[in-house]
């Protein structure tokens, strides 16, 4: 098992220096099409928590683990501490009723559909997320819709 752990500041600014160095580091370990909803997810989820975890501090501390083992890589992403309790699994909205034209609203879908699992809970005083990709091409989002309207070819 290999792991790598990062710290990130609770700006949206340093939020796509932190997926970029998140992406760095896994591709190697991901298929091309398993890296893109990586990216996807982390990107997503980094966005809502800067935006929406209410903090009882502005500067707190994002965490994020990277846990890489034989077939799967776990993204386990720590609320900076005091955050409210908020389950994505209860609010992610279907796709599908996401208004195509919106400029937002389709974040907790898009990480709900791109994961291969999704799990939330407390660890530690902290809100955890949890998310795994199946290192392999046998993942079941290879060839979606979604993957489609972002871009990934067939």
């Amino acid at each position: 098992m290999i792991e790598h752990r990062y710290h990130m500041k609770n700006t949206l600014e340093d939020v796509d220096p932190m997926v970029m160095s998140l992406k760095d580091c896994v591709c190697a370990a991901l298929e091309p099409s398993v890296a893109f909803r990586f990216e996807v997810c982390a990107s997503e989820a980094l966005k809502n928590i800067v935006k929406h975890a209410q903090s009882v501090t502005l500067d707190g501390q994002i965490d994020v683990t990277l846990t890489e083992t034989k077939d799967t890589l776990l993204m386990t992403v720590f609320d900076p501490v005091g955050a409210a309790y908020f389950d994505l699994r209860d609010h992610a909205p279907d796709l599908e009723a996401v208004d195509p034209l919106a400029e937002s609203g389709r974040g907790l879908g898009l990480i709900m559909h791109c994961a291969d699992t999704v799990d939330y809970g407390m660890s530690k005083g902290r809100n955890r997320l949890v998310l795994s990709f199946k290192k392999g091409p046998q993942g079941p989002h290879l060839t979606t819709p979604i993957d489609k309207q972002f871009g990934e070819q067939e």
